[in-house]
């Protein structure tokens, strides 16, 4: 069952790129949706009290030198792994018919959801490299093939960013193997660590690698140019679990793997102290943008931060905490780029300083948009809060001061996050937009609308104004978000859904040395 979870979207993007045209998108989402459906098994099946992988394969690959084919799921993967799969059917619902070379489009987004299910199902060290090697060819060819502007600029700083981080990791796996006792089990690995002074060797360059993934600041330089150039139904993906394989592989990997240099790395202050700072930074500069979708790239940049400084708490809530906090973002950060996406398309802008009061005309986003927001600034109730509240428990616990520090973003979201709904959904008194009438539609001047230092109108707040068409969401929109809010509301009133699967691991975190 995990191979077919794996193998299924590969072999299923390999039939929708011999496939004809019209037969694309319907055949991407079965695949997607059957690859679902195996999860969701899996997750329903999962013993969340038996220790260990589950639904365990284990087969020799490279007898000589012990590598083997070796998958199995426990309670960190069980909800990443469904997670990829759900966003890939929303990903390519989000898929626009008109877009162009559209098998190639859907073909490489079921390519890095199969990818994406090997690197949460490897239980061998150097199968798990393989996975996150491939990963880098689909969301390359994404981004530079069907990105916005500049996007072969940011496919490239995006690949050479991973790549760096990939020749990193390769040595690192390289030292495992050679240190750590000849096997690339990762049970094996973790019950048998290197020498101290070796583990901070081979923390220094896997740590490095994974941190580029997350990104974690000040690692974060090719996130801005690739989320700005990203289209929105690769975004889906992209920002929804694909930043996640980093945070994944720090608490799979870093942290059982080489416990005692972890302890040093944190007498240190260098990963808590770069968590915090990358929650602030990136509030900071989410406050300060334009774009609406560069507020939200921002944004997860921040609540990236968040993750890492739960892993790094070295206690139970943190970790836990940490771990809610990857789901959460992997369903609030999706919705939002699809909102932003919606609204750029109807208004033809993304720029927040120029749209105003737009809830009139889509009653039915605004409602939707409000949600999400407030799940995204951690309101009680939605998911964002649990995960949080989690993390700077267990920063409490193990460090008063980062919990103190870490409260900066709690601070800062509500700012950025309610500034983008009110400015954008509605507008202060004298700023409404006048409703469409016939002397509007002749191009006389409409009163009430905002305008600029020479006094005329915004051009995209004008378009809006002028045009009758109805601009609110669809149907078809609206059901492709109704999955991600209603995991807003379980996830935020049942965390205990993703606790729970957290004592079932394949192999035990390193018990907190204070």
């Amino acid at each position: 069952m995990l191979t077919a979870i794996w193998l299924l979207p590969i072999a299923g993007a390999l039939a929708v790129a011999l496939l004809p045209r019209h037969l694309t998108k319907s055949v991407g989402l079965g695949v997607a949706g059957l690859t679902l459906l195996l999860t969701l098994a899996v997750a329903v099946s999962f013993d969340p009290g038996h220790r260990g992988y589950q639904f365990e394969e284990n087969l020799p690959w490279v007898d000589q030198y012990k590598v083997a084919y070796h998958l199995g799921v426990d309670g960190i993967s069980l909800w990443l792994l469904v997670l990829n799969a759900l966003l890939t059917v929303i990903a390519i619902l989000a898929t626009g018919p008109r877009l162009q070379r559209l098998r190639g489009f859907i073909a490489m987004l079921l390519f890095l959801a199969g990818c994406l299910a090997g690197i949460f199902l490897a239980a061998d060290l150097l199968l798990f490299y393989v996975f996150w090697e491939i990963q880098l060819i689909p969301a390359y060819f994404l981004l530079w093939q069907w990105g916005e502007g500049r996007s072969g600029r940011a496919a490239l700083k995006f690949i050479l960013y991973t790549l760096v981080g990939s020749l990193l990791a390769l040595v690192g796996v390289i030292g495992e193997y050679i240190y750590a006792g000849n096997t690339f089990q990762l049970a094996d690995l973790a019950a048998h660590p290197p020498t101290p002074a070796i583990q901070f060797g081979l923390f220094l360059l896997l740590g490095l690698a994974f941190a580029i993934k997350v990104p974690l600041f000040p690692f974060h330089g090719w996130l801005p140019d690739a989320y700005r150039a990203a289209p929105a139904a690769f975004l889906v993906t992209f920002a929804g679990v694909m930043g996640k394989t980093g945070a994944y592989a720090m608490l799979r990997i870093l942290i059982p793997l080489l416990p005692h240099p972890v302890f040093w790395w944190d007498w240190n202050g260098v990963m808590p102290i770069l968590a915090v700072i990358g929650i602030a930074w990136g509030a900071l500069l989410a406050l300060t943008q334009r774009d609406m979708k560069m507020v939200i790239a921002y944004s997860s940049v921040s609540h990236m931060g968040f993750i890492v400084l739960g892993i790094f708490s070295f206690n139970q809530p943190g970790q836990q905490g940490a771990l809610i906090q990857m789901i959460n973002h992997g369903v609030i950060i999706p919705a939002l780029f699809l909102l932003v996406a919606w609204i750029g398309a109807r208004t033809g802008s993304r720029d927040r300083a120029v749209l105003k009061d737009l809830a009139p005309r889509m009653p039915v986003l605004a409602g939707i948009f409000l949600i999400v927001t407030l799940a995204a600034l951690g309101l009680p109730g939605l998911n964002s809060f649990v995960g949080e509240f989690m993390t700077l428990l267990g920063a409490w616990q193990f460090a008063p001061w980062l919990a103190v520090a870490g409260c900066i973003g709690l601070l800062l979201a509500p700012v950025y996050m309610l500034r983008l709904f009110q400015g954008v959904m509605y507008a202060a008194r004298g700023e409404q937009l006048s409703a469409p009438s016939a002397e509007s539609a002749e191009g006389v001047h409409v009163s009430g609308l905002p305008t600029t230092a020479d006094g005329s109108i915004p051009q995209p707040v004008a378009a809006v104004a002028a045009r009758p068409a109805r601009l609110d969401l669809g149907r078809a929109e609206l059901g492709i978000l109704l999955p991600l809010v209603l995991l807003m509301f379980v996830l935020g009133l049942y965390p205990y859904l993703i606790t729970q699967a957290m004592n079932a691991l394949a192999f035990p975190l390193p018990v907190p040395w204070r």
